[in-house]
């Protein structure tokens, strides 16, 4: 990443937001996660790697409290708002548990 992008060192969090979407999109969700997390503990100021972050949790982990959790705070950090983003919350808060969501509540 530091070479695509030479402007990008390890000490930036625009550095991990991008090392997380690649983990993404090569399956290594755990690496994404601690990506995201780093980008963040860097940088709280930044958006883009929370709304990551929430698309992770999401889409590939199937944690859509965290997931609500995460787009809040991300449209909270963008002034100018994102329609998208609040079409994905008014859609989180309507979906069913998935079975295994549900089976976990059901556990408690």
């Amino acid at each position: 990443l530091a070479n695509a992008h030479p402007e990008l060192g390890p000490q930036q969090a625009p550095f991990h937001n991008l090392l997380g979407v690649a983990y993404r999109h090569n399956g290594q969700f755990d690496l994404a996660r601690t990506a995201y997390l780093k980008a963040i503990e860097l940088d709280a100021a930044q958006a883009a790697p929370v709304l990551n972050l929430g698309i992770l949790h999401d889409l590939y982990l199937a944690d859509a409290a965290r997931a609500a959790e995460l787009y809040a705070r991300y449209l909270a950090m963008t002034p100018a708002g994102d329609p998208t983003v609040t079409k994905w919350v008014a859609e989180l808060k309507s979906r069913k548990p998935t079975t295994r969501v549900a089976a976990a509540q059901e556990k408690s």
